[in-house]
């Protein structure tokens, strides 16, 4: 079947990333016998045009389209994208009689609240690279494909989530199709903005507990692996084929589980690269010396989840490691010559004055290069922080958490945001 995918995502804040996901899928898709064409919309001046010219261009006999944002997860602005990609939907709909089918990470926390939003009919939950060519196989051969595994369908009165197919097999999947959405705009230069980068993945999954997080929605709670040599030899591609000189790894967990780790590194040390690379690390798995061999790899930039630097805030957050933990990694990373982000997600569950400016005084003590603060808490569905929301009266039986939701401690409500925004300003790197 021919068939457009289309990354509508053009959220600007923080690192701008490479739409790795549509990639990947449209290159699964090809690989099963579909002629394919990829359409990413972050650079475009006037995407309704640019949807339509493409649709009239290609013919699809199906599109897809990804739903990576929700909102900013910023419940000071509240950005919520669903907005800016409604047009892009009805143009997509106004050119054309292709099925329209949703997915991506924001699709996969509120399938049928995003199919309800934009009026369709389908979508698919989680990853999609087996599950996109098996729906176009049913769509071509005329199959209904509302059966499937991973299809949420919204018909008439029907309204279902099929839960995923058994995940796909990380060691045999192709490489993502990073010339059809145009990779080479995302070489980022250190200190240029916005900061618009390549990226890759080594794993997938997550197995941590934190209470807010619906990363294990869309990835599951089993860690998989790729291939060390095939993740290498992706970060040889971006560089030799499309003159990328900077990338980030998407995995939650890169320095998990060690021995995997240790074989990665190996293989990106091997290339010998020019190329630099940054990564996600959870303390909870620090190994003594692995910064040092990130460094020799290429690794030049680190961001450390540690979220707060209250020790009761680290368990009431369920972050499964301690401040000793989180300042040994900042220490080794910054030693092995690493630039360092923190984080403070502040407002949670048990926050008060005493744990805000312990987790400050903590991360002054640390002296990262970079630190992002959030206050208040994004509420995502089947978290255990909606549970405690639903307890206290935060949020309501039933009600649609698309539009967003957050959770900011009565103790600290009155003042955290003011507080913060004192602390930020008076410290060069810390950004609210």
């Amino acid at each position: 079947m021919r068939t457009l995918i289309i990354s509508e995502n053009r959220c600007r804040s923080n690192l701008v990333p490479f739409p790795l996901g549509p990639a990947c899928v449209a290159a699964a898709a090809r690989a099963a016998g579909h002629e394919v064409r990829g359409l990413d919309l972050m650079f475009s001046d006037d995407p309704v045009r640019e949807v339509r010219e493409a649709v009239e261009d290609f013919r699809p006999d199906c599109v897809g389209m990804a739903v990576r944002n929700i909102d900013d997860q910023d419940m000071g602005i509240r950005e919520f994208f669903p907005e800016q990609a409604r047009p892009v939907v009805e143009a997509v709909r106004s050119a054309t009689r292709a099925p329209l089918v949703l997915g991506g990470a924001g699709f996969s926390i509120f399938p049928l609240e995003c199919l309800d939003y934009f009026d369709l009919e389908l979508g698919l939950v989680g990853e999609g690279e087996a599950a996109f060519p098996r729906l176009l196989e049913a769509l071509e051969t005329g199959e209904d494909p509302a059966g499937l595994p991973g299809v949420a369908v919204r018909r008439g009165g029907l309204r279902r989530v099929n839960p995923p197919g058994p995940p796909p097999d990380l060691f045999r999947l192709p490489l993502p199709d990073h010339a059809g959405f145009g990779v080479g705009n995302y070489d980022w230069v250190p200190g240029k903005t916005p900061p618009f980068v390549a990226n890759l993945q080594g794993r997938r999954g997550c197995h941590m507990r934190c209470i807010y997080c619906p990363n294990p929605v869309i990835e599951g709670r089993v860690v998989r692996l790729r291939d060390p040599r095939s993740v290498a030899d992706e970060l040889e591609l971006l560089e030799k084929e499309h003159g990328i000189a900077t990338a980030f790894f998407t995995d939650a967990l890169f320095i998990y589980p060690p021995g995997y780790t240790g074989e990665l590194l190996q293989a990106i040390a091997s290339r010998r690269l020019a190329l630099r690379w940054g990564c996600s690390v959870n303390p909870a798995h620090h190994a003594p010396g692995v910064f040092g061999r990130m460094g020799e790899a290429g690794c030049f930039h680190v961001s450390l989840g540690n979220e707060s630097g209250s020790e009761q805030m680290l368990r009431l957050l369920r972050k499964d490691f301690g401040r000793e933990q989180a300042a040994r990694c900042v220490r080794e990373a910054k030693a092995a010559g690493m630039k360092v982000q923190c984080f403070l997600l502040l407002g949670g569950p048990g926050e008060t004055r005493a744990t805000v400016e312990e987790s400050v005084d903590f991360l002054d003590g640390l002296e990262p290069d970079a630190v992002g603060v959030t206050v208040g808490i994004r509420i995502y569905p089947g978290c255990e922080l909606h549970r405690i929301a639903l307890r206290e009266g935060v949020v309501k039986p039933g009600q649609n958490l698309l539009r967003p939701a957050f959770y900011l401690s009565p103790a600290v409500a009155p003042w955290l945001h003011d507080r913060m925004r004192e602390v930020c300003d008076a410290r060069p790197g810390w950004m609210l």
